[in-house]
């Protein structure tokens, strides 16, 4: 079972509710999974009723989540284990500020999961970065690759992000795809120790600076993180006007 999931924080972030609705390619690939989870941290129940609103069942299997009066990491410890009592095998996690990139528009979203779905552990499938954030201008990727129709994965680890000079991350909240049982593996019980969103972030990098997993990229960004809130916003115009050439704003 292919499970989404998506979280909101706080209130007075409709706009994004509007965006995500119009993102048609995002709802296509939403609408491919099982299951599709949003859920609400800390939200007025004015912010979760517009959610709802503005849903109309475009957004097939949908599950609404609420979690009030705790912290951010409970909230996962908590979706965690809601992902495996519903029987979820892979999960594709994005935030609530992740919509389609401009590269995306031929790729084939069921190839994309049919091609997640032959992997059954130790998988993750970055859907933000290109293979070239792992290499110098041009330098040839020497590691295996997965030739799909659509697009191509190249198969790298986080080792291959921490050793790249165009990212300092070698885990971050953008989106992927990946088999359940790295859940246990990424957000581990010290994870839990970090209360807040960045100090958990920080954790992920350290801890994967020093720790190797695969975490497979392609040659196309098909999601992208657009920071409209919270505090990194610096890009903000920029980002809105990505979003108004994909026609979301």
């Amino acid at each position: 079972m292919l499970v989404s999931f998506t979280q909101t924080y706080g209130s007075g972030r409709d706009e994004l509710f509007h965006i995500y609705f119009r993102d048609k390619r995002l709802i296509e690939l939403k609408n491919l999974c099982d299951l599709n989870i949003y859920s609400f941290h800390n939200c007025e129940q004015s912010t979760i009723d517009k959610f709802k609103e503005l849903s109309n069942g475009s957004v097939k299997n949908l599950v609404i989540l609420e979690y009030n009066d705790m912290s951010y990491t409970e909230t996962i410890r908590r979706s965690k284990e809601y992902l495996k009592e519903v029987g979820c095998t892979h999960l594709f996690f994005s935030q609530d500020d992740t919509f389609i990139a401009i590269e995306n528009k031929d790729i084939d979203w069921k190839e994309l999961v049919d091609y997640v779905k032959t992997h059954e552990s130790g998988f993750m499938l970055n859907l933000y970065n290109r293979i070239d954030v792992l290499m110098l201008d041009g330098e040839v990727w020497k590691g295996e690759v997965d030739k799909q129709n659509t697009f191509n994965v190249y198969k790298s680890t986080t080792k291959d992000f921490y050793e790249s000079d165009k990212t300092p991350w070698p885990m971050d909240d953008s989106p992927y795809m990946c088999t359940i049982d790295l859940i246990d593996e990424i957000y581990d019980d010290e994870y839990f120790k970090h209360e807040n969103i960045w100090d958990a972030e920080k954790y992920l990098k350290f801890k994967y600076s020093e720790r190797e997993i695969d975490r497979y990229v392609t040659d196309k960004k098909m999601l992208q993180n657009y920071n409209l809130y919270g505090i990194t916003t610096y890009m903000d115009i920029v980002f809105r006007k990505i979003l108004i050439q994909n026609g979301l704003l």
